[in-house]
């Protein structure tokens, strides 16, 4: 979990083998998951903007729309 918001305020949701994992200092360990949607929701307890990595954890990324 990348604890540093990204521009559109998204913590992003990163399993541990994706390349845009954030460094160790700017991210949280939210657990062992076997489903992404499962660790979205886990997420969202503690970072009401969590989304789901686009590369990653796709099945659960919201595309935001460009305003």
């Amino acid at each position: 979990m990348d604890i540093i918001a990204k521009e559109n305020r998204d913590h992003e949701l990163h399993n541990e083998f994706c390349l845009y994992m954030p460094v160790i200092i700017n991210a949280q360990y939210i657990g062992d998951f076997s489903d992404d949607k499962k660790a979205l929701e886990e997420a969202l307890k503690s970072y009401p903007n969590a989304n789901g990595c686009k590369n990653c954890c796709s099945t659960c990324h919201i595309q935001h729309e460009v305003e």
